[in-house]
This record gives C-alpha cells, sequence and structure tokens, in this order.
C-alpha cells in the first residue's frame, strides 16, 4: 500500500507541477497577447493618422484647384461682361448721334 500511496502522492505533485507549468504559460501568452494588441492599435492608430492627413493634403489641393477654377472663370466673365458694356456703349453712342441727328432734322426741318 506504500507503494500506491507514494505513486497517488507523485501523481499529484506531477499534476500540480503540470497546472502550474500551464498558469505559467497562460501568464506568458496574456502578456504576448496584450504586446500584439498594443502593437496593432499602435499601428492602426498611426495608420488613421496618415489617412486624416492624406485626406487633408488632397481636400486642401482641391479647394486650391477649385479656388483658381473660379478665380479664371470670374476673369473670365469679368472680361465678357466688360466687353458686352463696351459694345453697349459703342451702340448707345451711334443710336444717340442718330436720334440727335433725327431731332435736329425735325426741329429745324433740315438735314445736316
Amino acid at each position: 500500500m506504500d507503494v500506491i500511496l507514494l505513486s497517488s502522492v507523485e501523481t499529484i505533485k506531477k499534476i500540480h507541477e503540470i497546472e502550474e507549468r500551464a498558469r505559467r504559460i497562460i501568464e506568458e501568452a496574456e502578456v504576448q497577447a496584450e504586446g500584439i494588441r498594443k502593437k496593432v492599435e499602435a499601428e492602426a492608430e498611426k495608420i488613421r493618422g496618415e489617412i486624416a492627413e492624406r485626406a487633408r493634403r488632397e481636400s486642401e489641393e482641391t479647394m486650391k484647384r477649385a479656388s483658381a477654377d473660379i478665380g479664371k472663370k470670374a476673369l473670365d466673365v469679368r472680361k465678357e461682361a466688360e466687353s458686352k458694356v463696351k459694345s453697349l456703349k459703342e451702340k448707345a453712342s451711334m443710336n444717340m448721334d442718330k436720334a440727335v441727328n433725327r431731332i435736329v432734322e425735325e426741329v429745324l426741318g433740315v438735314k445736316p
């Protein structure tokens, strides 16, 4: 019976050793998992920052292009408006000369 008892004690010790080893393995795995989680979070944050910066730069470039396009279109519209105003002034001036001549003819009864 001593042999069986000794064997049971050894078995219990062995089970205890295995449990202790398993506990250490689990603790090490948890530490490694935490380290990996932190690295992944840091990498994700870095990527988010890079994406945000790229989006900001692209937005600025788009705004610059839009501003330049708007400036060019505004200049084109202004030139066109100035050209039309000049043309209208010239036509009005010509019509004024005709109107004055006609009034003179009517009032004086003569053709100039």
